[in-house]
């Protein structure tokens, strides 16, 4: 089994962790704190596929777009909503080319 030290520097049980106080975070916060942590945690997911050798370039432009959103949010709570339903089409997007 792992020390505790080196799962704590395990960039996959650091996510684990941010999803789960997220949860916990999200009882109390803003309703668009929710959407906001999951693009903080797929961003974080892509961080950990690039470092893996998982990324293409369609899902590091999709990073850049969630990075794009998250800001979206800090102004615009209508563009954040509509950046999101993109979001959702673009991944679509990759997910159709996949299988093709």
């Amino acid at each position: 089994m792992r020390s505790m030290e080196s799962i704590l520097n395990d960039k996959h049980f650091q996510l684990l962790a941010f999803l789960i106080t997220s949860a916990r975070g999200c009882i109390d916060e803003p309703k668009l704190y929710g959407p906001l942590r999951l693009l903080d945690a797929a961003t974080k997911l892509i961080e950990i596929m690039e470092k893996e050798g998982k990324c293409d370039e369609d899902i590091l432009k999709l990073k850049e777009l969630i990075e794009e959103s998250i800001d979206t949010l800090m102004y615009d709570e209508e563009a954040f909503i509509e950046s999101l339903d993109e979001l959702t089409k673009k991944l679509a997007k990759i997910i159709r080319k996949q299988k093709t």
